[in-house]
């Protein structure tokens, strides 16, 4: 199987950068739709060399991002301000300020204390400790905005805990504790605007297209994290119940967290600090709707106590170290080409081109919602990563609103938190995704079987949530 996907990876990158290229000429030298103008004409042949790009990753995704900026000017499309305009978004600046309050929680080793204390919570039988897990990501993912991250905290527990158990050959235990980690890492992370980068890029594409409309923290909270929080007791249940583990009890599971608690010690000076300005944060962010403090403002405000003598204990060095760089060069460069497709017209005319090509026209608008939910969710299977489908996606979604002239909130919100909540059909979807599978432990199939369940009882949750709860919180 690894040698299958070796060819594979050989295979995408070999054809990727030729193929881009081949079709983004091929689109030029077609003729112009009547109803397109010429520099929306280009941005969709743009557009689709990028998308090729990012789905094959035949060169670095953060270059592919940046490849952006120079072939929108060189083509005419638009001007070199406008094409950097990405890099200048808040929610770039929102992940940098959230990048680098994760990097004290995890310097200060709070995220750590908080991981090891809901495992001694729940105990040592084998329902608990995935139980455990699912908690430990749900409290995680207010405090480290990034999957990713939150991964590479708990996979070392996940790991250890497995060496205790100490199975030989495929274990259900094994399967069901390290899918239920990757898995409700990624639901969760719909429900929390901070949890996961296509959130803020949403929002960010909502904002431009309303004319400065913000959806605050608490406003995303209220609507997300509900259906987040049912569908992630849902994964971890449904995953139980796939691969029901072989005994009931982990033989020195609790040992294991009580002596990595009492190696921790009693709360120390940083940990305080970060409780402090963390929970500053959070309540700058919650309070937003009333404060009207922006949540990229009330982010760098108080990560930079942080760094002030006395108060904060990081370094900028710690700091860099920290922040994704990678991540944020992508959602720039991502973000410029949904501007570069709004700006020009082209997401409204791809987004029309769809809608009538579907047949919607005529449907209520529940109908298309969930139409749409259905196409965000199962298109996961053909992005590696979240945010550059959301850079991709949301433009056109916004531009479905559009013609149907409705507010862009209607459908692109959900379709940001499907985006950012169910990477759970393949292995190579999202990275946390990736760290699990190269454990051993998992197969390629154990995540469409139990993947393409959620993902389609996630389309169910969110419809009923869009003509119930979200009907009687006015978003229809």
């Amino acid at each position: 199987m690894q040698r299958q996907k070796f060819k594979l990876d050989i295979w995408r990158k070999r054809i990727g950068v030729p193929l881009a290229i081949g079709l983004c000429i091929l689109i030029l030298m077609m003729n112009k739709p009547a109803d397109l103008s010429v520099a929306g004409h280009k941005a969709i042949a743009l557009f689709a060399g990028i998308f090729v790009l990012y789905l094959t990753e035949a060169i670095p995704l953060a270059i592919a991002s940046v490849i952006v900026v120079p072939s929108a000017v060189l083509l005419g499309i638009t001007n070199t301000k406008n094409a950097l305009s990405g890099f200048g978004s808040s929610s770039v600046y929102l992940m940098m300020g959230a990048f680098i309050l994760a990097t004290a929680m995890v310097k200060s080793r709070l995220a750590e204390r908080i991981t090891y204390l809901i495992m001694k919570l729940v105990g040592d039988s084998a329902v608990r400790i995935t139980a455990g897990v699912t908690f430990a990501n749900i409290v995680l993912a207010f405090l480290v905005p990034s999957t990713t991250a939150r991964t590479a905290i708990l996979l070392p527990v996940c790991i250890s805990i497995l060496s205790i158990f100490k199975a030989e050959g495929r274990s259900n235990f094994a399967i069901a504790l390290l899918l239920v980690l990757t898995f409700t890492n990624s639901t969760i992370s719909a429900g929390i605007l901070t949890a996961s980068v296509p959130n803020p890029i949403t929002i960010d594409y909502i904002s431009k297209a309303t004319g400065g409309h913000l959806i605050t923290y608490g406003q995303w909270f209220i609507y997300g994290f509900p259906p987040a929080l049912l569908m992630t007791a849902l994964t971890w249940w449904i995953v139980l119940k796939m691969y029901r583990p072989e005994v009931k009890r982990i033989p020195g599971g609790t040992a294991y967290v009580n002596s990595k608690l009492q190696e921790l010690g009693k709360l120390s000076g940083e940990e305080r600090r970060s409780v402090f300005v963390f929970t500053l944060i959070v309540c700058l962010w919650v309070t937003g709707g009333w404060t009207k403090i922006d949540p990229t403002i009330a982010c760098l405000a108080g990560v930079i106590l942080l760094f002030l003598p006395r108060v904060g204990f990081l370094s900028w060095d710690e700091a860099n170290k920290g922040i994704a760089w990678h991540i944020l060069v992508m959602t720039g460069g991502g973000i410029s080409l949904g501007d570069i497709l709004v700006q020009t017209g082209a997401a409204k005319w791809l987004a029309a081109t769809i809608f009538h090509g579907l047949g919607l026209a005529g449907m209520s608008l529940v109908v298309t919602l969930i139409v749409i939910m259905l196409i965000i969710q199962y298109m996961h299977l053909l992005f590696v990563g979240t945010t550059p489908m959301a850079t991709g996606l949301i433009p056109i979604i916004i531009g479905m609103a559009d013609v149907l002239n409705v507010s862009p909130v209607i459908f692109a919100l959900p379709a940001g938190m499907i985006v950012a909540g169910y990477p759970l059909l393949m292995f190579y979807c999202t990275s946390p995704n990736i760290l699990v599978y190269g454990t051993g432990q998992l197969t390629v199939g154990d995540f469409p079987r139990a993947g393409f369940i959620l993902c389609t009882i996630a389309c169910i949750v969110y419809a009923v949530s869009a003509v119930t709860y979200w009907s009687w919180l006015g978003l229809f």
